[in-house]
């Protein structure tokens, strides 16, 4: 679906009963409900199940050079920045080239890495650092020589850059966002939100995280497995 961010905003303040039938929101009306619009979109931005977009960038590593900044104007001029790395790996100098993928380094294991400038011709391990305005990658063993990473994440809904030009929706987002902002302005425009608006703003937003769940393989746990077969008579 497409809709503009006048057609959004003008039908969560009907839901307000702030405008009515063909009524116009005001100047001053729409530039705020505009504004809270794009805070709405830029929050669900740190929620993963509404991110929605999966992204592969490639990011060409330099040899001796450890860290890469990542966001708009960074060696990795991607917008917006990643609020997380899901998937990191390498590319292999063969043909064709093959991914090899690596270790996704936790805050905790960059810590606890000892040799933190230690070289190597291959990468190991990528940790990733959100930031203001860039994040940070940082590769390690350092690279000895140039190699190209391989980066995935999932992107968030894009915000409106004005108010007529037209932003296509995935299906669920157009309902979600008005019901949602109508929430969102409530405070602001003096109103209080109807049940029926709250219970239809859970549902849509809970149908658009449904939606966005990545499909993953299905894991047994490890100590389910043992080192053997099991014997349901013998509980052996």
């Amino acid at each position: 679906m497409t809709r503009t961010g006048l057609q959004v905003l003008t039908d969560a303040l009907k839901l307000l009963g702030v405008v009515a039938g063909h009524e116009v929101p005001t100047s001053a009306e729409q530039q705020d409900a505009f504004a809270r619009l794009n805070e709405l979109i830029d929050s669900w931005g740190t929620h993963a199940q509404t991110l929605y977009v999966i992204h592969r960038a490639l990011l060409p590593t330099v040899a001796g050079q450890q860290t890469y900044t990542v966001g708009p104007g960074g060696a990795l001029n991607v917008t917006p920045m990643p609020v997380t790395i899901d998937t990191v790996a390498w590319l292999t100098s063969t043909a064709p080239p093959a991914e090899v993928y690596l270790e996704l380094s936790t805050d905790q294991s960059y810590v606890g890495q000892p040799v933190k400038t230690l070289t190597g011709a291959t990468p190991q391990a990528v940790s990733y650092t959100r930031g203001a305005p860039l994040g940070e990658v940082w590769v390690w063993p350092v690279p000895s020589s140039a190699t190209t990473l391989v980066l995935y994440w999932r992107e968030p809904v894009a915000q409106f850059p004005d108010l007529v030009t037209p932003v296509a929706l995935m299906p669920g987002y157009a309902k979600a966002l008005r019901c949602n902002l109508a929430i969102e302005l409530a405070p602001e425009f003096g109103r209080v939100v109807d049940p029926t608006v709250e219970r239809l703003a859970r549902e849509s937003l809970a149908d658009v995280k449904r939606a966005n769940l990545p499909y993953t393989e299905l894991a047994l746990d490890a100590a389910l497995v043992g080192d053997g077969s099991y014997d349901i008579r013998t509980d052996n």
